[in-house]
């Protein structure tokens, strides 16, 4: 088997090629296109294993790749430091690195997403932009008119454009000002619900898992169907801690000489479910049904703040979330095993 290392970039990519026994076949450079990567690729006679680090494109690359008979490894770059840390960083030293750490077996792989559940996990990525790019406009335009004296009352961002139109008393200068702005929120919030509707079928395809998931207080359907299209397979985690360190819930952790410290979030994984599940995680508290994980939250909360209870309890429900849909159980609020169990009068 070859093994050919590549550092793929937005518009060149790095390769280099080497055989069974370590003896460099060739390198190069070649476009970031799916003609030229195939074209590259079917002119190796024999099987090669392709090392490529993970990033937005290594999916798509990694499909091109097995489409032309070829394998794919996607890898973790964050525990490569032949790479990161290396005092001589190129393209080209860096395909060679691949390249001859795949042959030696020394590149830890990581789970290369469907196309379906790629197009599902930028639709969420697309909706958050937007829902943030909306968030930072109904503040131009309530900071515009409060230097005016015009205050604004409380509204929730879908129907901002609407009340700014029909409902609040705004001068008639004022409001044709803003008007623009407040004509490309209507746009934004129009594109928004479009989305939703998009993620909504996926609901409707996955409904008895969505509704498992949201059966817990607090968990909609856009954190269910979210947390599955980056999840994607559960049998991919050994334990729920696992799927807290993926996700970025997890401390990072620095043990030396008999001596454990942790410090704040790694925040690694996608960011898009992080929040979800942050905001999901306020929702569970705020709910009126009484969970052990409420008590839990506020028992924590008292010791160490509700700015890190949450975080905490956001990790929870990710586990949560993870262990219903490995074991295809229902939710229950106080489960067996749960030392917080309601107390009968």
């Amino acid at each position: 088997m070859q093994h050919c290392g590549m550092d793929l970039h937005s518009r060149l990519t790095a390769w280099h090629l080497i055989d069974g026994a370590g003896r460099e076949l060739g390198s190069g450079v070649i476009r970031t296109t799916e003609e030229e990567l195939g074209a590259f690729l079917r002119q190796q006679t024999k099987l090669t294993q392709v090392y490529l680090e993970a990033s937005t494109s290594s999916a798509w690359a990694a499909r091109v790749i097995e489409a032309n008979g070829h394998r794919a490894v996607v890898v973790d770059p964050t525990r490569n430091r032949l790479i990161s840390g290396s005092t001589k960083k190129t393209d080209k030293t860096d395909a060679a690195t691949l390249a001859t750490l795949g042959r030696a077996n020394l590149l830890t792989p990581v789970h290369v997403r469907s196309p379906e559940t790629d197009r599902v996990r930028k639709l969420f990525t697309l909706r958050q932009a937007m829902v943030r790019g909306r968030a930072s406009l109904v503040k131009v335009v309530r900071a515009t008119l409060r230097a005016e004296a015009v205050l604004l009352p409380q509204a929730d961002t879908d129907a901002f454009a609407a009340r700014m139109r029909t409902t609040w008393d705004i001068p008639a200068e004022l409001a044709a000002d803003v008007e623009p702005v407040v004509e490309a929120i209507a746009g934004i919030t129009e594109q928004v619900l479009v989305a939703e509707e998009v993620i909504h079928t996926h609901a409707v395809e996955n409904k008895e898992l969505v509704r498992r998931l949201t059966s817990i207080p607090g968990v909609g359907e856009l954190t269910a169907v979210a947390f599955l299209a980056h999840i994607e397979d559960p049998r991919r985690f050994r334990n729920s801690g696992q799927v807290a360190a993926y996700l970025g819930l997890a401390p990072w952790v620095h043990e030396s000489a008999g001596r454990r410290r942790e410090a704040g979030l790694t925040k690694r994984g996608n960011k898009v479910v992080r929040t979800l599940l942050i905001q999901a995680a306020w929702s569970h508290v705020h709910t009126r049904m009484d969970t052990a994980l409420k008590r839990w939250f506020h028992s924590l909360a008292a010791r160490v703040g509700r700015k890190k209870a949450i975080a905490a309890l956001a990790r929870k429900l990710g586990e949560l979330m993870w262990t219903l849909w490995r074991k295809e159980a229902a939710y229950q609020p106080f489960p067996s095993s749960s030392r917080r169990a309601p107390t009968t009068a």
